[in-house]
């Protein structure tokens, strides 16, 4: 990686060596380990919410409320503080500001968990492209088209140490889910929600956390304070300001075999006091990582959103250096509401104002989706089939001799890059990112680990090994065929309806359902 500077200098926090960091797939891993951080802690737990749900079950079969463990452990003397957003409108699956109405045990009071809420701001400035392939213009978005997005949870792990969680997976039930994404589990409906109507109106969810060890823990406790302390809506007469962090970057032991992390941020300008010029450290950093790949590297990308041109612009020409790049999308993100409208008329709108949306065709690039089946427990000799949703943001760029990976909260779209609030990593650890995308591949195109490492060192074979089951898995659709794994072309690509009538879930196993097609 010598030279490449792939770092976002520009970025809040520096790199900072001897961190530990450990990638957590899918809802039930993830929420298992921030459910046993939370019972560990014995001095604080601080959390940055963007969507959430009280009654969010951390995990399923243990009916482990979100709130009740929260509260259980003020009650155990443990400082618990939050930063929620605050809407401008009315947006379904959020925590708004609950005044007049009083969530039991937050802010009534010394010994109850302080909460915060914290408007947005709009953007006011100009668009520019990298490449100056078009004329910078004019962007003025209103603050209600704003979201602080960030999901983390920092806390102390109950001996001498310290951890904090940064990702993408909101505590709102249809977010968990596991590696199978089978459409039939029950651990994706709310509590005391309709099940079968739970599950045909949300599809499975795939996302990633990633849990953290050692300094760069500071950063992420650093962003919380700022945010907190700066919050909008602050309730001054039941909470106070975090006057002296819990913990300073000097405290914190750097991690047996840690590596170099770089926490980075997008904050809007005069969203806060400490941070009047806000932040861009994430656009920076996947402008600086993509500028790094060349021919015979690999970039694999998992994102919900893929409308910030100035990015699409790189990839545009990493693909033109001669890198092969693997690009992984939703089918049809926040479909049906608000925030998904909103999202595709800037996707319309920016569109035209570069070239780069011929990226979708260049023979270096595959834009793929993600499907899932199961057997019909109405007809065994029939399958379910259903989109899965793309909820994670992570990039990694994979060389012969070095790798970096970043993932978190930031979708590829102008505005998490731009004025919403987000956090992400960065790290360089060839073995780790190397075995994590392998993971990933397993996953998505059913296949072992050996395999998917082995094409990871094989760019060509990598892509197209994907665009041959994404083509072959489009197809299968409309001819009644059986998938092979769970890729699919994202465009062409529609996904059937989830007529789930009749389907007693008492009876469905749902853990290993489709064990044969990983090989």
């Amino acid at each position: 990686m010598a030279g490449h500077g792939i770092w976002a200098i520009n970025g809040t926090y520096p790199k900072r060596q001897g961190t530990d960091v450990e990638i957590l797939i899918d809802g039930e891993e993830a929420y298992r380990k921030i459910s046993d951080a939370f019972h560990r802690a014995k001095k604080f737990i601080y959390l940055t919410i963007s969507y959430g749900d009280p009654h969010f079950l951390l995990v399923p079969e243990r009916i482990e409320i979100f709130f009740d463990v929260l509260r259980t452990r003020q009650k155990d003397g443990v400082d618990v503080r939050m930063v929620v957003w605050q809407p401008a409108l009315k947006t379904d699956d959020t925590i708004p500001d609950p005044a007049p109405i009083k969530i039991p045990g937050v802010n009534e009071g010394p010994g109850c968990i302080q909460a915060r809420w914290d408007e947005t701001k709009g953007y006011h400035g100009l668009y520019k492209s990298p490449q100056g392939l078009f004329e910078p213009w004019l962007v003025e978005l209103p603050a209600f088209l704003g979201c602080h997005h960030q999901k983390t949870y920092i806390m102390d792990d109950g001996c001498d140490g310290y951890v904090a969680f940064v990702g993408g997976i909101n505590p709102v039930q249809f977010y968990w889910d596991t590696p199978e994404h089978d459409v039939l589990n029950k651990g994706r409906v709310k509590l005391g929600g309709d099940p079968l109507k739970g599950l045909e109106d949300n599809p499975p969810l795939h996302d990633i956390f990633f849990r953290i060890k050692g300094p760069a823990v500071a950063d992420v406790l650093s962003n919380f304070i700022e945010r907190y302390n700066g919050a909008s809506i602050p309730y001054r007469d039941v909470t106070s300001d975090v006057l002296a962090p819990p913990v300073t970057l000097d405290q914190i032991k750097e991690a047996p075999g840690g590596i170099e992390v770089q926490v980075v941020r997008t904050i809007a300008p005069d969203t806060y006091q400490t941070s009047l010029k806000g932040d861009q450290g994430i656009r920076e950093l996947y402008f600086n990582m993509l500028g790094a790949a060349n021919a015979g590297d690999l970039v694999y990308i998992e994102n919900q959103y893929f409308f910030d041109h100035g990015i699409v612009a790189e990839i545009h020409e990493a693909a033109e250096r001669g890198a092969k790049i693997i690009v992984v999308l939703t089918s049809k993100p926040d479909e049906g509401t608000l925030q998904g409208k909103v999202e595709n008329k800037l996707e319309e709108h920016y569109e035209y104002k570069e070239s780069c949306p011929s990226v979708s065709g260049h023979e270096n690039v595959g834009l793929f989706t993600l499907g899932n089946y199961r057997s019909d427990p109405r007809d065994p000799k029939t399958l379910i089939i259903s989109e899965t949703y793309i909820h994670s943001k992570n990039m990694a760029v994979i060389g012969d001799q070095w790798a970096v990976m970043t993932g978190g909260s930031a979708n590829i779209a102008f505005t998490s890059m731009w004025f919403h609030s987000e956090m992400n990593i960065a790290f360089t650890d060839i073995v780790r990112i190397n075995n994590w995308v392998a993971t990933l591949w397993k996953e998505h195109l059913g296949i072992s680990l050996e395999d998917a490492l082995a094409l990871i060192k094989k760019p060509d074979e990598a892509l197209n090994s994907f665009k041959k089951q994404a083509q072959w898995n489009t197809a299968a659709l409309t001819n009644g065929q059986t998938p092979k794994g769970r890729v699919y072309e994202k465009e062409g690509t529609v996904f059937p309806p989830r007529n789930l009538a009749g389907i007693d879930l008492g009876n469905v196993h749902v853990k290993n359902v489709i064990a044969k097609s990983r090989g």
